[in-house]
This record gives C-alpha cells, sequence and structure tokens, in this order.
C-alpha cells in the first residue's frame, strides 16, 4: 500500500469528510469543514491517505503546532469493511516516518477514548482494539486527566480520553518523563484556539496541574486500569 496526500484542490477532500470523517466520529469531535479547510490553507493541518482505485481508504490527519513542537494525530478513520486490512498499519508507518521527516516535531500525540467511559459500537469502533493497536506501534500514555475541550462554540468537550505519545524526537526516545512545557504551551494554544480561554473550572485546573515543572509521567497503554479517566468536564457557566 502507498500513502498520498489530500490537499486543499484535490476532488478526494470531500470525499475524506463525508465517507471517512463522518461516519467514525461524532459531530462534537469533529473539525467543520470549513475548519479542515482552513488548516490545509494555512499548512497547519494535512492528510496522509491509502488510496486505491480513485477512493481514499483510509486516512490519517495531522494537526501541527509549531510554537510548542507537538504534531497532533487528530484523526485516523478506515472504512469500515476494510478495518483490519493493513491500512492502519500503513498510516501509522506514515505518521512514525514521513510526518516526522516533515516539520521533526518534539511530541506526537493523539486523542484516545477510554474504554472505561465509551461503549464500543459499529459505527465509531471498539476502544479497546484501538488502544491494542496503538500498544503493538509503541504507544504509552501521559499521565494527565484529559479531556477534549470544545471544537466550536455550543460543541461539548468530550470526557473519558487518555492523551497517547505515538513518537518523540531522538532526544527524548528513551524518556519515562516528558518534559512539561511543550504539552503546557500545546494545551494553551489548543483551548485559545477552540474555547477562547484556558478556563479555571475544576477539570481545566486538574489537566494542568498534572503538567508539574517535574515532568509527565508516561504509563504502559496495555494497563487500561491504571489510565486516568475524567468524566466530569463541564465547564463553569
Amino acid at each position: 500500500m502507498q500513502v498520498s496526500e489530500i490537499g486543499l484542490d484535490s476532488p478526494l477532500l470531500d470525499v475524506v469528510y463525508d465517507e471517512l470523517l463522518v461516519p467514525n466520529f461524532p459531530d462534537h469531535e469533529l473539525l467543520t469543514p470549513a475548519s479542515l479547510r482552513a488548516g490545509l490553507k494555512a499548512g497547519v493541518l494535512w492528510i496522509s491517505a491509502v488510496v486505491r482505485d480513485g477512493r481514499p481508504d483510509g486516512i490519517a490527519i495531522a494537526e501541527w503546532s509549531p510554537r510548542s513542537r507537538v504534531l497532533l494525530l487528530a484523526y485516523m478513520a478506515v472504512r469500515r469493511d476494510l478495518r483490519s486490512s493493513g491500512i492502519g498499519r500503513t498510516l501509522m508507518a506514515e505518521i512514525h516516518t514521513g510526518w516526522q521527516d516533515r516539520v521533526h516535531p518534539l511530541l506526537t500525540l493523539a486523542e484516545v477514548e477510554h474504554p472505561a467511559a465509551h461503549t464500543p459500537d459499529g459505527e465509531h469502533g471498539d476502544q479497546s482494539a484501538r488502544l491494542r493497536f496503538y500498544a503493538r506501534h509503541g504507544a504509552r500514555v501521559l499521565d494527565v486527566p484529559y479531556f477534549q475541550p470544545s471544537l466550536r462554540p455550543g460543541a461539548p468537550r468530550v470526557p473519558g480520553m487518555v492523551l497517547v505519545l505515538l513518537a518523540t524526537a531522538p532526544e527524548l526516545a528513551d524518556a519515562d518523563v516528558l518534559p512539561s512545557a511543550p504539552v503546557r504551551e500545546y494545551m494553551t494554544e489548543y483551548f485559545e484556539e477552540n474555547e477562547g480561554t484556558v478556563p479555571d473550572d475544576p477539570a481545566t485546573t486538574a489537566l494542568f496541574a498534572a503538567m508539574p515543572p517535574g515532568g509527565i509521567p508516561l504509563l504502559p497503554i496495555d494497563d487500561v486500569a491504571a489510565l486516568p479517566c475524567t468524566r466530569d468536564v463541564t465547564p463553569d457557566v
């Protein structure tokens, strides 16, 4: 399988959104089409895809923060009838090679649903299987009570998420504790862009408190019971 990039002017861009993102993610976890296009235009977002017979069968979407040098795997999706066919493995190889060569991130992260807080279903997949997939590729979890901020006005935050480390710059390859500064800077940027500010509600305060100057411990991804799980993330009104 080969991986290609789907850019702003690609006729496949709408197909990616309508046939891969919408069926695989709840609406409140999705960027809007306008935000997707804006990120592509600004060069801080790109789409890697496995395309066969003119149809994207799987995609991985990157969001890059030059300020913090953190790269986020924002979305990975494979057509339902093609899951477990090697497409995800091909995309992960691209994340560990092509994405790293492209921007040389300090950290490459992903947001993954915690199995204790989300129920598997035919639409959005099996959270435990997803964690096992990332475990096979050497991922670990940051020991922070993570949740996804609201992505747009009126959209709820997403509780019960774990923040997964997929790759690091060479100087951090053997680290068991990550430096907090780039993660704090990335999360500050994330909240400011999506919620307008870094609020002082309990869930957000606890998240940032778990990023002390001494660093953020990494947890084995396969010990699900030990992974932090935040359920009440309602912002203060």
